[in-house]
């Protein structure tokens, strides 16, 4: 009688491991259980090609513009005026930068869209990419105007904007 209860102590044990890694792998192949606020803009990707630093920055509020190569593209090629703005999670120059660009943004009453040169490493031969920051201005799917780096201000980034802009 004892073996048998030690032996159903010992299944027991192995079903709940079973069952707790079962729910653990579940939750870490849901791309909105990687932030807190369910943001994943990587719709092309599955969570575990993601790199660390750009798991990092989905709850950051600087990086809520982000789209796929191929949204970037419908985007360009829209005939719209857009600013595309190149970064990488692991860019001490965007860290710096980006805070700056959104307040840019918001002063000037502009968006932008976001492109992660990290997990669409492509992006640098498609694009021209030399550094990280890059912010082009596209309209009618033609290359405007580029500001390769951080500005280092605010205003820095409302010049070139509303210069490349035209307004």
């Amino acid at each position: 009688m004892g073996n048998k209860v030690f032996y159903g102590i010992i299944a027991l044990i192995v079903v709940v491991f079973i069952a707790i890694f079962i729910v653990v792998s579940n939750q870490s192949s849901d791309p909105e259980s990687l932030s807190e606020s369910g943001y994943y803009p990587y719709t092309d990707k599955e969570p575990d090609e993601l790199s660390g630093p750009t798991i990092d920055t989905l709850d950051n509020e600087d990086y809520q513009s982000n789209k796929t190569p191929a949204e970037v593209e419908e985007i360009v090629n829209s005939g719209e005026g857009e600013f595309v703005y190149f970064w990488s999670p692991t860019c001490v120059h965007c860290q710096e930068a980006t805070p700056m660009l959104t307040d840019a943004l918001d002063n000037i009453d502009n968006e932008v869209t976001q492109l992660n040169v990290l997990e669409y490493d492509q992006a640098w031969e498609t694009y021209g990419i030399n550094a990280t920051p890059t912010l082009i201005y596209f309209e009618d799917g033609e290359e405007v105007e580029r500001l390769e780096g951080n500005p280092g201000s605010t205003e820095g980034f409302e010049e070139f904007m509303t210069a490349a802009a035209g307004e």
